[in-house]
């Protein structure tokens, strides 16, 4: 009997019809993808099948000129414009694509955070920017369309001077091999675009998508809470920071 996938469509019909080899079919269907019913037929149990599908034609009076072919986005506070992006390419393959390689591919699959950037969008409702760590591993370049997206390139460097989040890990010794500090660094950094005043529960929580081999996180929670609201300072201890005591570990009688 045909098996046969079906979605219901008022849209005018066309119907074709091709014969293909078994390991085509995925591929046919695929470049495809406005097919809306496809039957199969098997009579012979061969390797050569018939795939049988009808397409929707485009909707009368569709303008195609209005629509845009390619991308406009800000990277870092520098706008970039993708002629013909292809919809299967990532955000992270796009940003080393241009040479921004700090943005580290490791898992490939959403799990390390090794990848992590900073994307910021205009929420209409809100009537503000809302600002969202994401896995550029996962996140594909067409969904970054008229979006500012910011990389550890973009907060802080040697030469330019780092930002407080790069130099509390640096100075709490929170980067060992160094592979993950990039995306542990912009999820933080992330998390205090949102919330200036973040406690400590609530780095513990945001951080829960950040992977490290190395260190065992304890030099980088000590770097995130230096930066807390609920956290006192070592300098009213007379330390001059948690930054800068040695062996501070937020809580081991430095006041901090």
């Amino acid at each position: 009997a045909p098996q046969s996938a079906r979605s219901s469509s008022a849209s005018p019909r066309a119907t074709a019809t091709h014969t293909l080899s078994i390991a085509a079919i995925a591929r046919e269907v695929r470049q495809r993808s406005i097919a809306l019913e496809i039957h199969i037929h098997t009579p012979d149990f061969s390797e050569m099948v018939t795939v049988e599908y009808e397409v929707a034609s485009p909707p009368p009076n569709l303008d195609i000129a209005r629509y845009r072919t390619k991308l406009q986005l800000f990277v870092n506070g520098k706008p970039y414009v993708v002629t013909d992006p292809l919809p299967s390419m990532t955000l992270l393959e796009w940003l080393r694509s241009v040479g921004l390689c700090g943005t580290k591919l490791g898992c490939g699959e959403g799990g390390c955070g090794a990848c992590t950037v900073m994307v910021s969008s205009f929420n209409p409702r809100a009537g503000s920017v809302r600002h969202n760590s994401v896995n550029a591993c996962l996140m594909p370049v067409c969904a970054a369309d008229q979006c500012a997206v910011i990389t550890v390139e973009g907060i802080g460097s040697v030469k330019r001077g780092l930002h407080p989040v790069q130099q509390r890990m640096y100075e709490l010794h929170g980067s060992q091999c160094g592979f993950c500090t990039p995306g542990i660094v912009m999820a933080l950094y992330t998390l205090y675009r949102n919330s200036p005043k973040a406690t400590s529960a609530e780095i513990e929580e945001h951080m829960d998508g950040n992977l490290c081999r190395c260190t065992g996180y304890r030099p980088i929670l000590d770097a995130a809470r230096s930066l807390c609201v609920d956290v006192e300072r070592c300098a009213e201890s007379g330390c001059g920071g948690c930054a800068k005591a040695e062996g501070c570990a937020n809580g081991n009688g430095c006041g901090g």
